[in-house]
């Protein structure tokens, strides 16, 4: 005993104590890791959560990029197999071919214009203006199907959204979309010097849409209507805007003047009376429009 005190206890006791603090401690440092540790890994979890967001919108633009609108998100559908042909029926559309006949005469590969990347340049941005165009409110009705070499080709009334069978405005939007691809290669020719020509050629009726590939799939649209608006393109005259007799019959009536061209040999066709599109007719709509003959 120290002064009445037992001394073992005593210390004991002040080990007890400091036992007690050392665990309290320990515990308080383990909690506070926890806390850090959780907090970090929220943060990591919030991080990969905005990641994933940003790729699968990513992934979206790139596909709607790629394929329209309708047929992305048929594709983005948890539900629906990767591996399944996608392909619909679309009635009364809209098919233009629009072609630059005289780039391949433009084209040359000189040290002076990068071996030609300079006059794929100067296409590319024909096109990006053609496709800026299209992103106007009064061509909604249009979605572009793909350019291939100096041919743009574009359909529109391929959903029922797009699709006016009483007014038939995708088809008047078509018109009207390809007076201005016109315009819009007249003032390309200026800004740039050039004397690029466009020959346009357009009908309607039924064709088959669908995607085809798995690794790098394309939308396109097949049909005895995408035929015969190739054939008026090829068969056109430069400068002009070639239809058909049932493009005609839904334009003429509809405040647009056009003309007719007369008897054209179409391959797989026959001959075929075609018209040319010159544009809006002074005259109102449902009107009767003059029809002038000039030589094929």
């Amino acid at each position: 005993y120290l002064c009445g005190v037992d001394v073992d206890q005593s210390f004991m006791d002040l080990v007890m104590v400091i036992g007690a603090f050392c665990c309290l401690s320990l515990l308080s440092h383990q909690a506070e890791s926890t806390y850090r540790l959780d907090f970090i890994w929220k943060l990591q979890a919030q991080e990969e959560k905005e990641d994933m967001e940003h790729l699968e919108a990513y992934n979206k633009k790139l596909l709607g990029n790629i394929l329209p609108e309708h047929v992305a998100q048929h594709f983005l559908r948890n539900d629906k197999n990767s591996d399944e042909l996608y392909h619909e029926q679309c009635e009364s559309v809209c098919v233009m071919f629009a072609s630059i006949p005289n780039f391949s005469e433009f084209y040359v590969e000189l040290e002076g214009n990068n071996e030609g990347v300079e006059c794929l340049r100067l296409l590319n941005e024909i096109i990006a203006d053609f496709d800026e165009i299209l992103s106007e409110d009064q061509f909604k009705y249009i979605e572009k199907i793909k350019s291939t070499g100096s041919t743009y080709m574009a359909a529109s009334g391929l959903t029922a959204a797009t699709r006016d069978l009483r007014g038939y405005r995708h088809v008047t939007a078509m018109a009207d979309y390809a007076l201005k691809l016109r315009e819009q290669l007249l003032y390309v020719n200026v800004h740039s010097f050039n004397t690029f020509n466009i020959r346009i050629g357009i009908n309607i009726g039924p064709v088959v849409a669908g995607v085809i590939g798995a690794r790098k799939p394309q939308y396109d649209i097949w049909g005895n209507a995408v035929n015969v608006a190739s054939r008026m393109d090829s068969t056109g005259v430069v400068g002009e805007i070639q239809v058909t007799k049932e493009v005609y019959d839904i334009l003429s009536t509809r405040g647009y003047k056009l003309i007719c061209r007369g008897i054209v040999a179409v391959k797989g066709k026959g001959d075929m009376i075609t018209y040319l599109l010159k544009g809006v007719s002074s005259c109102p709509p449902n009107s009767t429009t003059d029809i002038y003959a000039v030589s094929p």
